[in-house]
């Protein structure tokens, strides 16, 4: 579930008027801190395109429509 609000006063308040429950467990994301300069914790920014991508291996054979891969795999002819 995401639900927007601001902080005021040191204390998050939801938009909407919406209320949880006391006691829920929360995480608070604040992705516009970082651009107005603001930096959390001492992390680093950072993005999914950042990752590098990864080699899986060759492929051992074509795959057709005919193909029962799980089939192969749970008889270990892979």
């Amino acid at each position: 579930m995401v639900i927007r609000g601001r902080v005021q006063e040191g204390v998050v308040v939801l938009d909407n008027g919406i209320r949880l429950p006391e006691g829920q467990v929360v995480t608070v994301l604040a992705p516009e801190a970082s651009r107005a300069g603001t930096q959390i914790g001492s992390l680093p920014s950072h993005s999914v395109l950042d990752i590098p991508p990864v080699s899986v291996g060759a492929v051992l054979q074509p795959v057709t429509s005919d193909d029962d891969l799980l089939g192969e795999m749970l008889e270990d002819r892979l």
